[in-house]
């Protein structure tokens, strides 16, 4: 079995499934929203620039952690895993509860 590695040649906690989850629900999450934009565009501004920063965040960071981008140091605390797992977990609840 191949184990991913971080950039620092150590392997990842996480290891290549954890970054595959991260990359499928970003991708995901990034289509949904790119054929369905008025979940978040039928919203006030008060409530729609709190979900855009959410998604922005999120998603890019879905990527970011999938792509095996992430270094040591703020850049993990802030964009690896567990945090980009919450905040996706979470833009997928409210979408969800937009669509509906």
């Amino acid at each position: 079995m191949i184990r991913a590695k971080d950039g620092y040649g150590r392997r990842s906690r996480h290891g290549s499934q954890g970054k595959l989850l991260s990359l499928l629900a970003a991708s995901f999450m990034a289509l949904w929203l790119l054929i369905n934009p008025a979940i978040i565009s039928g919203l006030s501004l008060g409530w729609r620039l709190p979900l855009w920063l959410l998604g922005v965040w999120s998603v890019g960071a879905g990527f970011f952690h999938g792509m095996g981008l992430v270094r040591r140091g703020w850049m993990q605390h802030l964009l690896g895993a567990p945090l980009c797992w919450l905040l996706l977990l979470l833009l997928y609840v409210i979408v969800l509860i937009r669509s509906w």
